[in-house]
């Protein structure tokens, strides 16, 4: 009952579980990144309407739960694009995963990036735009690479968040490692070993994580 060595002999079956985990996180992550990147620019924009929409996403994706949305791209949306197509769909549960917490991700990444980029010095910009630069390059030669030193510890503990919240993706049947272990739980019964397990899996490997990001902390300041 308390041997952890049930845990080692379904090893294999558990990393390919962990290697699942570790998949959604890197897709999530890539658009939570991409999305939170234009809609920080939107929410810097100039024109006022796109300000408003971007700062709405921004708040309203925030204050979504991600369980809830787990549950809402994976079991509301195929029926409202069926019924707007004219056909069946359905999603693949990693692809569900990957839009709810890459959505949620997002608006938390865009609020990182922009404070980042208001932290970079005007006068920066400002000798940028009388050299004759255009925006888009001022963003991309001269913003970027100084927000990007800035807030690179911050966006790699909220990567580190995103890690552990993809344990929540079993509940919608990604085959990941809680789901391998409900499944070994129900089979062998010992459910104290399997789940300390996955805990001390777990927190070796966002340790690891954590003490990246106090290195990289270090080496901004």
């Amino acid at each position: 009952m308390y041997g952890l060595s049930i845990f080692w002999d379904y090893r294999v079956i558990l990393w390919h579980g962990l290697l699942i985990n570790l998949l959604v996180f890197l897709l999530s992550s890539c658009l939570g990144l991409i999305v939170g990147l234009l809609a920080c620019i939107c929410r810097l924009s100039s024109l006022r309407p796109v300000r408003t929409l971007a700062a709405c996403y921004i708040e309203v994706i925030r204050s979504a739960p991600e369980l809830v949305l787990l549950f809402w791209i994976y079991s509301v949306v195929p029926v409202l694009l069926s019924d707007l197509l004219r056909t069946h769909l359905s999603f693949d549960p990693i692809v569900s995963a990957t839009l709810a917490l890459g959505l949620v991700s997002s608006g938390y990444f865009a609020e990182t990036f922009r404070a980042g980029i208001q932290a970079v010095p005007a006068g920066h910009v400002e000798a940028a735009q009388a050299l004759g630069m255009t925006g888009a390059a001022i963003l991309r030669r001269i913003v970027l690479p100084q927000a990007v030193r800035l807030m690179l510890p911050e966006l790699m503990s909220q990567n580190i968040g995103l890690l552990k919240t993809t344990t929540l993706v079993s509940v919608i049947t990604v085959p990941d490692i809680m789901y391998q272990i409900n499944l070994i739980v129900q089979q062998e019964m010992r459910p104290l070993p399997l789940y300390t397990g996955t805990a001390v899996a777990f927190f070796v490997l966002i340790l690891i994580l954590t003490s990246l990001v106090g290195r990289v902390g270090l080496r901004g300041a």
